[in-house]
């Protein structure tokens, strides 16, 4: 079950409770993580489905660990060449992953002007510098990530539809 938030009902720029608004656009973002993976692993399934060959990442825990064995499976194959810009689509959703740390461990406080993420990277035990964002920062980045999700779920369904007939590379 997804839940899609209009952005314009959680007073984004009214006088309505700021940190309400926060919480909700968080979620929004992390709901696009949440959609952009099960695309992946859709087309994933697919792909061993038409039984190509796939890395042991393809069942990894980590998003970006299955994002990288979808795309070295697209260089393995041809998908009636719509391989090619399915991998230019998976990197740039791979640059936008980059931010699902912040989001979804970090700790948010809203600010009058937006937010400051004070996020710990957990790899290296240690606190990152501050960021902050404005509410015009923060739209941007759910409308980038909404763009990216969109065109990532489309040229995957593209290469779900030719699974069946992808030829190997030689």
């Amino acid at each position: 079950m997804s839940a899609h938030f209009d952005v314009t009902k959680i007073s984004f720029f009214g006088l309505d409770d700021w940190s309400v608004a926060v919480c909700a656009w968080r979620g929004c973002c992390l709901e696009v993580f949440a959609r952009a993976e099960h695309s992946v692993a859709d087309c994933l399934a697919s792909l061993q489905k038409a039984n190509l060959k796939l890395s042991k990442d393809a069942t990894h825990q980590g998003a970006v660990a299955r994002l990288r064995a979808l795309d070295q499976c697209l260089t393995r194959y041809t998908f009636a060449g719509h391989e090619m810009h399915a991998r230019k689509i998976i990197a740039a959703w791979q640059t936008l992953c980059e931010q699902r740390s912040y989001l979804a461990h970090a700790k948010l406080k809203a600010t009058k002007t937006g937010i400051t993420i004070n996020h710990i990277d957990f790899a290296k035990r240690d606190v990152t510098v501050p960021r902050t964002l404005t509410r015009g920062e923060m739209l941007v980045l759910l409308a980038e990530l909404e763009r990216g999700c969109g065109l990532l779920h489309s040229h995957l369904g593209q290469i779900k539809a030719r699974a069946a007939q992808a030829i190997a590379v030689p």
